[in-house]
């Protein structure tokens, strides 16, 4: 007889009908519900597995069981039954009756460690929202990343790094995504986590095996190829740390912002002290008055530009909340992913078009540009103003700086290696800091952020129906002047779609 209501209430669930399943409880009782098929699952893990919203509703009215784990080896809850083919409908009515975002099975994956493993995007972005923890690892430390890595889900690991997920998060093994995409084979993931994200190719892992003999173990001659001309560049490179000053490769602290003041307090005026001003102040008066003129410009800026709020947008939004319902009912993927793209789940607010989230700052930036370490802060709506003139007046105190020390040491000194150092590495941070000079004055001309011309094809706005770039923003060049040092208001961002993250 209970073979019977068993095979009974599992197959009017399997059915997908409603009526079906009434009649079944309406015959045998409520207690139908807590019955198990042979494999251990309830009639909650096959209508979550199927997505019947509403045989899942009906089981909770009848006070059926709806969080009991199976009985057998996974023990896995029928939330994690309706992750696996991405139902968020059906998880929205189970965190609603009070089942917990990050319940783990015997295996300790979390739903949303489900929803990743089989690249469900839309129900990821939906779990994060209602307060699923994607740093919460499975049994091996394995989290949400390192599976979207592991199976190829390319979308949903830029979509969870865009998040502000580690990729150089390692597992209790000590691999990261790097290793485990060279495990499976995943080609762009390699390319990508090493090259965008800068995992270490020589990293080894508990066993002490790098992501290169990973890749050799399963054969994978391209990307062995790969990984062999990396390590030569790293190598190379390496060796050369002119090029990690220059071009800062220092870190995301204050080592930059102190490299910069050291190089001018400490050795640039110095040297304009003590040579250039005694020997070249009757040659050239009025060029030192701009000189010093422009070096209180530049330190009035510079404290300004990084004193500023870039423009910070509030977090915890009530818009977040709302967007988090829509995911629910959005019928369209398409139309769900733009939505979840234009979520940041660490700020918990809907980003408005041309904004970002920082990783350095962790916070969402209103029209960001950049972040500049060289500042230590972001460049944003607020400060860009300061910054585009702190640029300028760098490049003409550089320029002078470079005029005056050729002078004097052809006319009044004599070259050597002292001075042609000096020099060299005086017109080398004058050409930087003109062409830093010139990108920031374009970029404003044509109504553009750095973030925007150097990812243009993240954003759907910044692309015609061909793929190429295009300038949505570009309102002449004295509008986009006045737009960018805040003479007149912003332009509408209504009129325009919303933004696409890829």
């Amino acid at each position: 007889m209970e073979i019977e209501k068993e095979k009974s209430i599992f197959n009017a669930i399997e059915s997908g009908l409603l009526e079906s399943v009434q009649a079944v409880s309406a015959a045998e009782g409520p207690s139908v519900f807590s019955l198990r098929d042979d494999k251990g699952y309830t009639p909650a893990h096959w209508a979550c597995y199927r997505g019947h919203e509403e045989i899942v509703r009906f089981i909770l009215d009848n006070n059926g069981p709806i969080d009991k784990p199976s009985n057998n080896e996974l023990g896995a809850h029928p939330i994690h039954w309706a992750c696996v083919n991405g139902h968020v409908a059906i998880v929205d009515i189970l965190l609603q009756a009070g089942v917990s975002a990050n319940v783990v099975d015997n295996k300790g994956c979390t739903p949303i460690i489900m929803a990743a493993q089989y690249g469900h995007i839309v129900l990821v972005s939906f779990l994060m929202g209602k307060g699923a923890k994607p740093q919460m690892g499975d049994e091996d430390g394995n989290g949400v990343l390192h599976w979207a890595v592991f199976y190829g889900h390319m979308e949903l690991m830029r979509y969870l790094i865009h998040c502000g997920l580690n990729p150089k998060e390692i597992n209790k093994y000590g691999q990261s995504a790097l290793h485990l995409a060279c495990i499976n084979s995943n080609f762009q993931a390699v390319q990508e986590l090493h090259v965008k994200h800068e995992l270490d190719i020589n990293k080894e892992d508990k066993d002490g095996k790098t992501p290169l003999m990973l890749a050799s173990a399963n054969h994978n001659t391209v990307m062995v190829d790969y990984l062999h001309k990396q390590i030569k560049k790293k190598k190379f490179f390496s060796k050369i740390d002119l090029i990690s000053l220059a071009f800062n490769t220092l870190g995301s602290g204050r080592k930059p912002v102190l490299f910069f003041m050291i190089n001018f307090l400490c050795w640039g005026y110095p040297m304009y002290v003590g040579l250039c001003l005694p020997y070249t102040w009757s040659d050239f008066p009025l060029l030192h008055v701009v000189f010093l003129f422009f070096n209180i410009v530049l330190w009035i800026c510079l404290f300004h530009v990084s004193t500023t709020d870039p423009g910070y947008l509030p977090r915890n939004v009530p818009e977040y909340d709302m967007a988090i319902k829509q995911l629910v009912i959005c019928s369209d993927k398409t139309v769900g992913q733009n939505l979840l793209c234009t979520l940041c789940h660490t700020c918990r607010l809907v980003k408005p078009l041309r904004s970002k989230h920082c990783r350095v700052c962790n916070r969402c930036i209103k029209v960001f540009d950049h972040h500049c370490p060289y500042i230590y802060n972001c460049v944003g709506y607020k400060n860009r103003g300061s910054f585009a003139l702190f640029t300028t007046s760098v490049s003409i105190v550089l320029a002078i700086s470079f005029k005056l020390s050729i002078h004097t040491v052809n006319n009044y000194l004599e070259w050597n290696w002292l001075y042609k150092f000096y020099v060299l590495l005086m017109g080398f941070y004058a050409f930087s800091a003109f062409g830093l000079f010139v990108l920031a004055i374009y970029n404003a001309a044509i109504n553009v952020t750095t973030n925007e011309s150097l990812a243009f094809k993240k954003y759907a706005y910044m692309q015609d129906k061909f793929g190429r770039v295009k300038r949505p923003f570009d309102q002449g060049v004295v509008n986009n002047l006045l737009d960018f040092f805040h003479l007149r208001n912003l332009i509408e961002e209504d009129s325009l779609d919303q933004i696409t993250v890829t």
